[in-house]
């Protein structure tokens, strides 16, 4: 396990939306994207319709690994951050937790995610400087 004060970089998921929906919008991965991860081809931000008792969503973050979008993987919710842009969350994996870090363009039209190394797991100050620097 990474302790929380890693200098490893991020790697960097670039995404281009190819479908608009009333609640949920697609994207499709570009070529250059890094291929050994669980981040799919094809991934999703659907918005927050209340239906959990989540707090501070504004979105959610879904990978397609299965046939349908309904069956696929809802990875993390995304948490509001000062920026209008940018929003954090973190995928658990056993009892370890991995930040993700999330831009999306003003228009929608782009999607780029941060994964930080394995493990690496910061307070929320330590986010809010890196949310700055994306």
């Amino acid at each position: 396990m990474k302790a929380n004060k890693t200098n490893d970089k991020p790697r960097l998921f670039r995404f281009t939306a190819i479908k608009f929906n009333k609640h949920d919008t697609i994207y499709q991965a570009q070529p250059e994207n890094p291929k050994d991860s669980f981040i799919t081809e094809f991934v999703k931000i659907e918005k927050f319709q209340g239906y959990s008792n989540a707090y501070n969503l504004g979105l959610y973050f879904r990978i397609k690994d299965q046939s349908s979008w309904s069956k696929s993987k809802q990875i993390t919710g995304l948490f509001k951050t000062t920026r209008k842009v940018a929003f954090y969350g973190n995928i658990k994996e056993g009892t370890t937790k991995t930040l993700l870090l999330f831009k999306i363009d003003h228009e929608g039209n782009e999607l780029t995610v941060f994964e930080h190394p394995k493990g690496y797991n910061p307070h929320r100050n330590v986010i809010d400087n890196l949310i700055y620097t994306i």
